[in-house]
């Protein structure tokens, strides 16, 4: 988006597409989340590059979010890679990923009643983060909750070294375009039950693997 437009039109369009991208997600995880969660996991398995040992920062579903633990699975699993999930900070701040071993009773909850590792876990750089959304573009574009964790945290870690970020979404939560701030931060990747979507093409020229 340009970069004269009104920083208060930007937040009003933001507003507006979330309302409308709650509901779609809401709607699409009632009616088949389970099922898509296997596929999307599939799709991701066979169009993310990966390699043995990586470590992969997931998150725990919050409400209505595509569910990425059967994928947590699987790259465990096939791939044995570290897993992580992130502890929340105040709000701005960058967020920090924690090994995960996989239980759900070595959970505890965070600053937002979602669950997350005991301060205890060790806190590791992921080489993959997954990150959930309300809505993406094919030029990597992601519109999130609005508290700016993942921008804060993305920010952060691609001024130290080179991290994929994958948002992970049903495939009705795509649109054409969506309103940016300067500090808004692109996703490489973007998988949904359709297949992966890589977003470092050019402008306007996403490519999706694995339908």
């Amino acid at each position: 988006m340009a970069a004269d437009v009104n920083p208060d039109a930007i937040h009003a369009a933001k507003a507006t597409l979330r309302a409308k991208l709650r509901q779609r997600r809401a709607a699409a995880s009632a009616a088949n989340g389970a099922a898509i969660a296997a596929v999307a996991a599939e799709r991701f398995m066979a169009g993310i590059p990966l390699r043995q040992g990586i470590v992969v920062a997931g998150y725990w579903p919050l409400g209505d979010e595509l569910d990425v633990r059967p994928l947590l699975q699987r790259l465990r699993a096939e791939c044995g890679a570290g897993i992580l999930l992130p502890v929340s900070p105040p709000p701005g701040q960058p967020l920090i990923f924690r090994l995960w071993d996989g239980a759900a009773a070595s959970l505890r909850p965070g600053r937002y009643g979602i669950l997350e590792p005991a301060i205890t876990a060790p806190a590791l750089v992921p080489d993959i983060i997954i990150v959930p959304l309300l809505g993406f573009d094919a030029r990597g574009g992601r519109l999130g909750m609005g508290a700016g964790y993942y921008d804060a945290t993305l920010a952060a870690l691609r001024r130290q070294q080179a991290v994929l970020a994958v948002g992970y979404a049903f495939a009705v939560q795509q649109v054409p375009m969506l309103p940016r701030r300067p500090e808004d931060q692109d996703l490489d990747w973007v998988v949904t039950e359709r297949g992966a979507i890589s977003c470092r093409t050019e402008p306007g020229d996403g490519q999706e693997s694995g339908v």
